[in-house]
């Protein structure tokens, strides 16, 4: 860097040269090199690491479309802020659970062939500003061998948390088999049970048939609240409702 004497100001770039204006005066300086090429970043084995994550990052922003579109209609009505990033963070964990392969060259099959790969499934939100836990007092799991809630009845006073203006809430279950290999997917819902805030003690009848195929049968519980007015039902905005992984079923168990 160097300060031109000059009876003028000279500023911008002559060859290699970049001129500017400081507090210093007018100031020359040599202009940087570029960064490096496309082709150098390609070539140089001190870029495998970035390169080989950078493509586990690929890998599963693809798998995570697939993954986003297991339950869409819940999606559509409970979708929280970041839910794609954060389908793909759990993702990348789950990947991480292949560890006989080398990074950039892993599969989330391998992954989920693992017990923590798969438990990592378990809890996954659909809104993390209201997770089961702050929606459903109860806990709630899903029985595979009676294909049904562990929980037959509720109080929905003391058993659900309900947002202030809500009078009404709408519960559903959905089975994905996701066939995470051949990104392809296939689910099966539960009709919907609208159940009134002040209606008493109510039995769930969240009755649904299994997919025909089943490599990797996910479940998820569905709370979709409303109020009436004027005789019309109002659902309120995604911020007050829920979409909960809370089960998973793999081929052979």
């Amino acid at each position: 860097m160097a300060k031109v004497n000059a009876p003028f100001t000279i500023s911008g770039t002559i060859d290699d040269l970049n001129f500017y204006d400081s507090t210093d005066g007018n100031i020359v300086r040599m202009r940087g090199k570029t960064g490096i090429t496309k082709q150098q970043f390609k070539d140089n084995p001190i870029f495998d690491p970035i390169r080989r994550q950078s493509s586990d990052f690929g890998y599963c922003s693809k798998k995570a479309k697939i993954f986003n579109l297991l339950v869409k209609p819940f999606y559509e009505h409970s979708q929280g802020a970041s839910l794609f990033g954060r389908c793909i963070q759990l993702l990348l964990a789950i990947l991480n659970e292949d560890t006989g392969n080398e990074k950039g060259n892993r599969s989330l099959v391998n992954g989920l062939q693992t017990e923590r790969g798969l438990n990592f499934l378990l809890g996954f939100e659909g809104n993390t500003d209201r997770p089961l836990s702050a929606v459903m007092l109860p806990n709630v799991t899903f029985d595979w061998n009676k294909f049904a809630l562990d929980l037959k009845e509720l109080d929905p006073i003391t058993d659900i948390v309900w947002p202030e203006s809500a009078t009404q809430v709408s519960i559903q279950l959905a089975i994905a088999n996701w066939n995470c290999d051949e990104d392809c997917f296939e689910t099966s819902y539960s009709s919907a049970q609208l159940i009134d805030k002040k209606s008493g003690v109510q039995s769930l009848l969240l009755d649904l048939s299994p997919p025909t195929e089943k490599h990797l049968w996910l479940c998820f519980i569905h709370f979709r609240f409303s109020y009436s007015i004027y005789n019309k039902v109002k659902i309120l905005h995604n911020r007050n409702n829920s979409n909960t992984l809370i089960g998973y079923h793999i081929k052979g168990d």
